[in-house]
């Protein structure tokens, strides 16, 4: 008997479109996002130094060609010496600024290609003619997605041993998280000074987005000198640090704020709570790694999230509640583990009035009637019709995914709810 192949249609494990680059990808933002951010900070910063050390060597040059232009007697040579190495100075170190601008962005540049590259071959594996590189590629990909999540939670070391056992360093931005989680523990540990240097390095950025993230950091050391009574240091501070900044864009701020200067400290206690919290640094640290995510436009939940999440809920049924009764190696549902409950409570039920189960052989519509949906050991739900033409003698019934025989017992019927 002749055994049709296996089109793979209908289903979304195997099929046709069970891999979509778009679907996929979208759960890969941070891995280009990051990367991109970085190569435009590095690029607005190299333009600002490169300005920087044009200016030294237009000056320089103007210095020495004041000694020698228009002068009446002949100009010493150990003056000319000395300006002409000045001029040389700076134009060595604007080269050398010139070849590490060009270092950092060449860095960043192929780190993007090389990302590029390699989910691009993970498009290509074919789960058909490569299968062990496929099951490989998958591991590393769900990998990568677990690392985002470690890094998100502040588990550095974790996130660096799981990428450097699975090849994935060049695909994850552990150094802009260890950057991160180093500046949310100094906010911590009532420090600024991290998260302003943080701050100024992404000036251009976090304008852009009008963060308030550089006015709130400077507020808490203008905070602290209150409270400590030194009025005039808090004045001194505002003027030099806070007015430039918050003057255009965050003039509510600074009023606030040299409200609390000029009125009592009692006073201020009570009119601006927020300012002396015993939190506020706690406040501010949350606050940063807000900021810090909208400026390299980080997705609010991770992609390993999203995984866990969308798995629950395509399982999740009104009848689902958490089960303490049954031992945990016995229960057969995820979603009721006691474990797993409090991720499922507030997620929404699987769609099962509007979801159909198409046949994983033929592509058609199962139903209790005609075509009633079978479970087969691989995962794969194929429909009565085409296991009529499946069958083998002897109670048995050839499997198209997994290419072999397997006992008609082996198949689990489906039922509708």
């Amino acid at each position: 008997m002749s055994v049709p192949e296996f089109s793979g249609a209908g289903t979304t494990i195997g099929g046709k479109n069970s891999r979509k680059n778009t679907d996929v990808l979208s759960l890969d933002y941070c891995t280009f996002r990051i990367p991109c951010e970085e190569l435009r900070v590095k690029f607005k910063n190299g333009q600002k130094d490169l300005d920087k050390a044009a200016a030294n060597v237009a000056r320089a040059a103007e210095l020495l060609t004041k000694k020698t232009s228009g002068a009446n007697q002949p100009v010493p040579q150990e003056t000319l010496r000395k300006n002409f190495d000045f001029l040389l100075n700076q134009v060595q170190e604007a080269r050398k600024a010139l070849e590490n601008i060009l270092e950092g962005e060449i860095g960043e540049t192929s780190k993007i290609i090389q990302r590029c590259e390699r989910l691009h071959e993970e498009f290509e594996v074919d789960e058909k003619t490569h299968p062990r590189q496929q099951d490989k590629m998958e591991r590393q990909k769900f990998a990568r997605y677990i690392c985002w999540h470690l890094l998100r939670c502040g588990m550095i070391e974790p996130a660096r041993e799981l990428a450097k056992q699975m090849n994935l360093e060049s695909l994850i931005d552990i150094s802009v998280f260890e950057k991160i989680y180093e500046v949310e523990q100094a906010l911590h540990a009532h420090d600024t000074k991290p998260c302003i240097e943080w701050c100024q390095y992404h000036q251009s950025r976090l304008r852009q987005i009008k963060s308030r993230m550089e006015v709130v950091a400077r507020q808490q050391e203008i905070i602290t000198l209150i409270e400590q009574g030194n009025i005039p240091e808090a004045v001194a501070y505002v003027k030099k640090y806070l007015v430039p900044i918050a003057k255009a864009n965050f003039s509510d701020d600074l009023r606030k704020t040299m409200g609390a200067i000029a009125m009592p400290l009692v006073e201020s206690r009570v009119r601006n709570p927020d300012f002396h919290d015993e939190k506020r640094y706690e406040k501010c640290a949350e606050f940063f790694i807000k900021e810090a995510y909208r400026l390299y436009q980080i997705p609010d939940v991770s992609a390993l999230s999203v995984i866990v999440q969308m798995g629950l809920s395509a399982q999740k049924t009104p009848i689902c509640e958490p089960d303490h009764k049954t031992p945990l190696s016995e229960q057969t549902c995820v979603v009721c583990r006691p474990d797993v409950w409090p991720l499922a409570e507030g997620l929404p039920y699987a769609h099962v009035d509007n979801a159909r189960i198409l046949c994983s052989f033929n592509g058609t519509v199962c139903n209790d009637d005609e075509n009633i949906p079978y479970l087969f050991p691989s995962g794969h739900v194929i429909g009565l019709q085409a296991i009529n033409t499946l069958k083998r003698d002897d109670n048995k019934i050839w499997d198209p995914i997994m290419k072999k025989e397997i006992e008609e017992t082996e198949i689990l019927r489906l039922y509708f709810m």
